[in-house]
């Protein structure tokens, strides 16, 4: 099975994107602050925005790769020792 390398990075910050906290634009990478930054500089919460950006990749690493719930299979069993 490959590896899983998660969803890249954003091309302008170069800070890991998450699910639902990035988008694609003509080949690039954002994450969503980067963008509201890029199109709308005067937005009003645009630290909100990028703060909630950095927590959501602190907590997408921690559940990622998190071993309570989600063991391993036990798989088949092999013919030889049946």
């Amino acid at each position: 099975m490959a590896k899983y390398y998660g969803y890249g990075k954003c091309s302008y910050c170069e800070i890991v994107c998450t699910p639902g906290n990035y988008l694609n634009y003509k080949g690039k990478r954002y994450c969503t602050a980067c963008w509201i930054q890029q199109e709308n500089p005067d937005h009003p919460d645009l630290d909100a925005i990028r703060e909630k950006v950095q927590n959501a990749v602190t907590f997408w690493k921690l559940a990622k790769y998190s071993r309570d719930e989600y063991h391993l299979p036990v798989g088949p069993k092999s013919i030889n020792k049946r």
